[in-house]
């Protein structure tokens, strides 16, 4: 029964950019070439449905849809390198093909190409004082990108994904006393933000903060390309959260950012305007920190400590109202299905059979308002759900959630 919920939510998502592209072939919608909310989520989503009978009309849709995206690009270009918005992402999306088609090989190589680009005049123009999330996080910034790269087996980049570990390492660094990404209010990534730290903070997110720079730099070390230096960059991430913890709450709990006062008097002295549990924010995200970082510092307490996050974040759910991959309880799902396979535990089971047994519920109750994006949309949920049925995966979709699967492998060979 799930297999056909889930062929009747990708037939609607087809639909829906089947009439996309063709009111839009000769328009620019930025959207639509991004992993967030465009085409690119759409053939992850694509290549993971599998022997259901339309494998080849699937396909073709593919084709057509990175025909598209490159028709796009050959007349509007490239305007940033990162994840969600731009080459990074959409590399990601067809990276599963380079050994396929000499086609797609070519075009990932030019996607390369760009990036390694982007990365080295972003770094050169890169100015400390007006530093902004989307210089460094998951979204938009290097940790982002480098979560792509550490996929591409080519000697080429090494030096490239160096450079990344090492811009990244030096933001933990002190500035004026205070961690070089502390974000000025002025320079927060929305007004509502900049209105809610008027000054400015130290975000603890894993979407756009220590915790993602912290899990990227982990993986990066098992993957070969860290050092002492992005060790200590790491330990001190950490610290960060061992010392600023809502302890009095017993719940594993913190804020989603540190003022200045906060950082310079060792406590936090502000109450929390919001905590929510989630893949972008709040004890979801951090536990992924806590668990890479175990793994790659050798520490059983930060491994074991990550487990206890999660599990206490699995039974509040604090601010969980949707479905959703970014702040929904997909997202939740996929992290529980990580330390699964990474522990070996149990302890998650129950969340995650529920899930299973929901699957079609889920489906069929996705609120179009969210639209079938990757991130926020309905097609992130189905590949949530399709995993499921389709246990074999065949993209590198929770790569760029940060869910390294391949985390105790270690070092490429």
């Amino acid at each position: 029964m799930n297999k056909k919920i889930i062929e009747e939510s990708v037939e609607k998502i087809i639909t829906e950019w089947d009439e996309k592209t063709r009111k839009n072939k000769d328009k620019f919608d930025f959207g639509e070439l991004t992993l967030s909310t465009g085409v690119p989520g759409v053939i992850l989503m694509l290549s993971e449905i599998k022997d259901n009978g339309k494998s080849r009309i699937y396909q073709k849709k593919i084709d057509d849809y990175i025909e598209y995206v490159v028709s796009k690009l050959s007349i509007h270009g490239l305007l940033t390198g990162s994840l969600y918005s731009g080459a990074a992402g959409i590399a990601l999306s067809i990276l599963h093909f380079r050994e396929d088609n000499k086609k797609y090989e070519n075009l990932l190589n030019s996607f390369n190409r760009y990036i390694e680009y982007f990365v080295k005049e972003k770094i050169e123009r890169f100015n400390l004082e007006s530093i902004t999330p989307p210089d460094y996080d998951v979204i938009e910034g290097f940790s982002g990108i480098l979560s792509y790269l550490l996929l591409v087996n080519d000697e080429q980049y090494d030096n490239l994904k160096r450079l990344i570990v090492n811009f990244l390492s030096d933001l933990t660094k002190e500035n004026k006393g205070l961690m070089s990404l502390y974000i000025k209010s002025e320079n927060q990534m929305s007004k509502a933000e900049s209105e809610m730290y008027p000054l400015g903070c130290l975000n603890m997110g894993l979407a756009h903060g220590l915790a993602g720079i912290g899990s990227i730099l982990a993986y990066a070390h098992i993957k070969g390309y860290g050092d002492k230096s992005s060790l200590s960059a790491l330990e001190k991430i950490i610290s960060v959260y061992e010392k600023y913890e809502l302890k009095e709450q017993n719940q594993f709990l913190w804020k989603d950012g540190l003022v200045a006062d906060e950082l310079k008097e060792g406590k936090v002295i502000r109450e929390a305007s919001f905590i929510r549990d989630a893949w972008c924010y709040g004890g979801p995200g951090i536990s992924l920190l806590y668990l890479y970082g175990g793994l790659a510092l050798k520490n059983d307490y930060f491994v074991s400590k990550a487990e206890k996050i999660l599990e206490s974040a699995m039974q509040r759910k604090l601010g969980v109202d949707s479905y959703m991959i970014c702040h929904g309880y997909s997202g939740l799902i996929e992290i529980c299905l990580l330390f699964k396979r990474l522990l070996n535990t149990k302890i998650f089971d129950p969340y995650i059979e529920d899930f299973k047994a929901n699957s079609e519920q889920i489906l069929k109750e996705y609120g179009d308002e969210n639209g079938s994006g990757f991130l926020e949309g309905l097609s992130g949920c189905v590949l949530a759900v399709s995993e499921f049925e389709y246990p074999t995966q065949s993209t590198y979709w929770r790569q760029a959630l940060l869910l390294f699967d391949d985390f105790l492998k270690g070092e490429r060979k």
